[in-house]
């Protein structure tokens, strides 16, 4: 009983120090470039989870989730203080460019800090057999997350979007595609493309775009 409860405590420990090093790595970044988070994780996020994914820092034109397309709607809009709908727009199409190259990097530079401990981990001769295994799955599980979020943006802009971002979080997936409306056939494509490809459901899947100026 007492190793049991050892190893579930190193475990978590594990857990904590995977979600305390991809929480730097968003801190120094946003320090960095003065950039802020697209979307919110959920209260029920778990930030001991040993895969707990913490978001990209984005640029500060990102629409936020307010503006933030409902898959079952066909525009992405914010409301104004008199209640009016109105469209978030990028200044030129080279800060769409700007923050897909960005947030793509960001996604992967957070995902090379948790490479980095998971194989600090495997390599530490202290660590006991049952421990590595579970690093040894978390390994896999990030670089499975890699490929589906690459197959995704690779088919969605296959499609015709000229740029697309996906990342994949527990329990959500979220999507932007460089457009300034989507229809309701666009959005179901881009839900099927998503579906098929990260095995996540239609609720899961959240859908925004990024409306250049004309």
């Amino acid at each position: 009983m007492f190793t049991v409860k050892r190893n579930q405590v190193v475990v978590t420990a594990l857990a904590v120090m995977i979600a305390a090093a991809g929480y730097l790595n968003f801190q120094e970044t946003r320090s960095a470039e003065g950039t802020k988070t697209a979307m919110e994780l959920t209260e029920e996020g778990d930030m001991a989870a040993l895969m707990e994914d913490d978001y990209a820092a984005l640029p500060d034109d990102m629409p936020t989730e307010e503006g933030a397309l409902d898959p079952l709607t066909a525009e992405a809009s914010t409301t104004t203080g008199d209640g009016a709908a109105v469209f978030a727009s990028a200044d030129t199409s080279d800060d769409a460019s700007r923050y897909f190259a960005e947030a793509k990097l960001d996604r992967e530079q957070s995902r090379a800090k948790q490479k980095e401990i998971l194989t600090e981990m495997l390599n530490n001769s202290n660590v006991s057999e049952s421990q590595k295994n579970v690093c040894s799955d978390s390994m896999l599980e990030l670089q499975e997350r890699i490929e589906k979020e690459t197959a995704a943006e690779a088919m969605i802009e296959a499609k015709g979007f000229s740029q697309a971002y996906v990342r994949m979080d527990d329990d959500t997936v979220d999507v932007v595609v460089d457009k300034d409306t989507l229809t309701d056939a666009e959005v179901a494509q881009i839900q099927d493309i998503v579906k098929r490809k990260t095995g996540y459901t239609a609720e899961q899947i959240r859908i925004s775009t990024w409306k250049q100026s004309k």
